[in-house]
């Protein structure tokens, strides 16, 4: 199966520009994190320990995010855009094992940029749906465009949360960009423009890569 993967530290956009490529190619887009909130929702077990370790600011382990791509991706035909997966060389052996890269794209962005990004972010309570009060915001601060719902900060969007996640990008996933590069996958585009620009770059780009 084909797959396409966004990599980049928390706040870059990756889920945004991820997003639109799968509208425009048919790919299927899978956000990691949107797994796990939905293990959280259920009130499952796994919810319960995805809860805890997430709300610290911390990664869910190797095992549990595998088994959970592996059943989301059983029944996939055409391709899949991964957005928050790999975070780890365990989760990147397997990603190159099962699947058929066809690029990577590291969308760079500085540290300091991505706390401010991040502490911006809001999620309707309701439907899910996803805004930035900095990039891309609500009519209304508090309220969902599409839903009548109220706009929440994530627990993993607190300061303190923000800083170790940030940490454990820079201390497992960072060291991703050097192996897909080695193997000719890599190319790294700078998040700090606007989300068109961006997305103009990775649409030539993928245009290249896709399969006949």
């Amino acid at each position: 199966m084909n797959a396409i993967v966004f990599l980049g530290i928390q706040g870059s956009g990756k889920g945004t520009q991820a997003k639109l490529l799968s509208e425009l190619i048919g790919y299927r887009h899978i956000n990691i994190g949107e797994l796990l909130r939905a293990q959280i929702q259920k009130g499952s077990d796994t919810g319960k320990q995805v809860d805890k370790i997430t709300t610290r600011g911390e990664l869910v382990s190797d095992e549990l995010v595998i088994d959970m791509i592996g059943a989301e991706t059983s029944q996939e035909k055409k391709g899949i855009i991964f957005d928050g997966f790999p975070r780890t060389l365990a989760q990147a052996v397997v990603l190159l094992e099962k699947y058929h890269l066809l690029r990577v794209y590291y969308l760079d962005l500085p540290e300091q940029e991505a706390v401010k990004r991040l502490s911006a972010r809001r999620t309707c309570r309701v439907c899910g749906e996803n805004y930035n009060l900095l990039t891309h915001p609500p009519r209304s601060p508090a309220l969902c465009d599409i839903c009548p719902g109220h706009l929440c900060r994530r627990p993993d969007d607190k300061p303190i949360a923000i800083r170790k996640r940030i940490a454990e990008f820079y201390r497992q996933t960072h060291n991703l960009k050097d192996l897909f590069e080695e193997k000719n996958l890599l190319l790294t585009v700078s998040a700090s423009g606007g989300i068109k620009e961006i997305a103009e770059t990775i649409k030539r780009d993928i245009q290249i890569h896709l399969p006949r």
